[in-house]
């Protein structure tokens, strides 16, 4: 009987050990490569960060190019809004572009005004004078122009007066956007995207 017994007792000691060395080296081991992992992954995160700062150095964009980038921009949007004034018959605005750009109007100032800033990506200047010169409303009109709807209902679909589509028209026309034909043309097309 005593033997029984210490045979049960050392069967159950194998078991315990063998179900702990099961959970330890199986948990411990997982915790170990998840551990590696994460260490991986901040080592990487810094070497980006550095590689980051590095190229921006590079390209300067420190802090102070960054600003004067900035400014580039804004002075980018003042010129825009300031034509978008001119077209609607603004004199404030007329004499500003005047005095920056000389006596052209409609698309050749546009091209000006893009023109003057090269360091601006010029994928993001024609995103920018979309926006601020066609704008949504102006992307409705010339949907619904294009689909061969009467300015009177280009105005609905847009939810504007006719007088005010009629103003946003002849602004899309002459900086380029919209035919004389009221079609889209490629600079309207790619607005309309």
């Amino acid at each position: 009987m005593t033997v029984d017994i210490w045979i049960e007792i050392f069967l159950v000691a194998i078991i315990l050990i063998l179900l702990g060395w099961i959970l330890y080296s199986g948990g411990g081991s997982r915790q170990r490569k998840l551990q590696q992992e994460i260490e991986a992954q901040r080592e990487e995160l810094r070497v980006l960060k550095e590689a980051n700062e590095s190229l921006r150095n590079a390209l300067g964009l420190s802090d102070e190019g960054k600003l004067r980038r900035h400014q580039e921009i804004f002075q980018f949007i003042r010129d825009l809004e300031s034509l978008r004034g001119a077209i609607a018959g603004s004199t404030v605005s007329q004499k500003v572009l005047r005095s920056k750009y000389g006596d052209v109007e409609g698309y050749e100032l546009l091209t000006r005004i893009m023109e003057v800033r090269p360091n601006i990506d010029p994928v993001v200047k024609r995103r920018i004078a979309d926006e601020i010169l066609v704008g949504e409303a102006g992307r409705t009109i010339m949907k619904a122009l294009d689909k061969g709807a009467t300015i009177e209902r280009a105005a609905s679909a847009a939810g504007m007066p006719l007088i005010v589509a009629k103003g946003q028209i002849r602004r899309l026309q002459m900086l380029g956007y919209l035919d004389s034909r009221l079609k889209p043309t490629e600079l309207g097309r790619k607005a309309m995207e």
